[in-house]
């Protein structure tokens, strides 16, 4: 029988899991496969069919949304009564994501910045954590502010998205840009906003849904995955911009969040996944830097591609130890609070 749990919570099973595998997503669409390449290069038919499957498994920017997602339940779940301490609470978000950030900046300097590849998300993210308290004040319900910020999406993505319109109705090359952070880094924030506050939805909601199936997760998953094939197919071969599907497909993304949460409230996720989710930052914002620099030490062949994403994870966990962990350790320290090893 299903119950509604009520019962506030420090933190969520599942969640490190989730963000574990959303940044292998990101990492495996930004790397180069060399036996997709293979294979769709392939003069045969079937195996350049095959190539071109194989190359729209993987969605970064689906896999950024979910991250959206899960940072505004994470960030609203706590702070649902309201912030006590404002500058406790800017102080401990932006230290944490700014110190490994800025050294990845610097280190990216000599090598033309690959990091670009994911600093449009963090900015958005930094812009969601200032925003958040100012958005908490406004009287209205938050259904009503995620409708809204739906609303001031869709005009905005209709004055600046007019080339991806046009080459979606002509489908034809019109300007076609086809990305979701195409608006520049002051506005790409605005067009994430409704997705991240979908995961605030979430949050002042969660203790009153009841628990879900384990085939309600399953279908939900299966879903999302191919849902997620389909709109990278769509992106490269009709012109279906992510800047026109992708918030549609974050409605989506949130039932399947909702559902893994829901499901994971009363049981143990993977303890493994658990514990590789706490240096999921790390390992989504240096492996754009990785890939390039073992590029001049590995040749991109079959053979060593699973060398390239196995030292991707070591360095990226090396990178969390040595510099992610500790500024963690600095942010409770200089808001001199005690947080429990577990928090969301």
């Amino acid at each position: 029988m299903n119950t509604i749990n009520t019962t506030s919570k420090k933190w969520f099973e599942g969640i490190n899991s989730i963000r574990f595998i959303l940044a292998v997503i990101v990492i495996l669409s930004h790397f180069d496969d060399p036996f997709i390449a293979e294979l769709k290069n392939s003069s045969l038919p079937i195996y350049h069919t095959a190539g071109v499957l194989l190359a729209n498994l993987f969605d970064g920017t689906a896999a950024v949304l979910a991250f959206f997602i899960i940072s505004g339940f994470v960030i609203h779940y706590p702070n649902k009564n309201g912030i006590k301490d404002l500058k406790r609470f800017w102080t401990r978000r932006l230290i944490r994501i700014f110190i490994p950030l800025i050294i990845i900046f610097f280190i990216g300097i000599k090598f033309g910045h690959p990091e670009k590849a994911v600093v449009w998300s963090l900015i958005c993210e930094l812009a969601y954590y200032i925003i958040y308290p100012f958005i908490a004040a406004v009287p209205i319900k938050w259904l009503g502010k995620v409708v809204i910020a739906f609303i001031i999406t869709f005009v905005l993505i209709l004055i600046k998205g007019q080339n991806d319109i046009l080459s979606l109705l002509k489908q034809s090359n019109l300007g076609y840009h086809s990305y979701y952070w195409q608006t520049g880094p002051f506005l790409t924030w605005v067009i994430g906003l409704p997705v991240w506050l979908m995961g605030v939805l979430l949050a002042e909601n969660i203790d009153k849904l009841r628990n879900t199936t384990f085939n309600k997760l399953l279908f939900l998953r299966i879903s999302v995955f191919i849902y997620s094939c389909v709109l990278t197919y769509g992106r490269s071969k009709l012109y279906i911009s992510y800047l026109l599907s992708m918030n549609f497909f974050a409605i989506w993304i949130y039932l399947w969040i909702q559902a893994e949460i829901v499901y994971f409230r009363n049981r143990k996720a993977s303890a493994l996944l658990e514990k590789a989710g706490k240096f999921s930052y790390s390992l989504y914002l240096c492996h754009p830097l990785l890939y390039l620099l073992l590029s001049f030490w590995l040749n991109k062949t079959e053979a060593n591609y699973p060398i390239f994403i196995l030292l991707t994870f070591i360095l990226s966990y090396g990178y969390y130890l040595a510099i992610e962990k500790p500024s963690h350790l600095l942010a409770e320290r200089l808001t001199k609070h005690n947080y429990p090893k577990n928090r969301i």
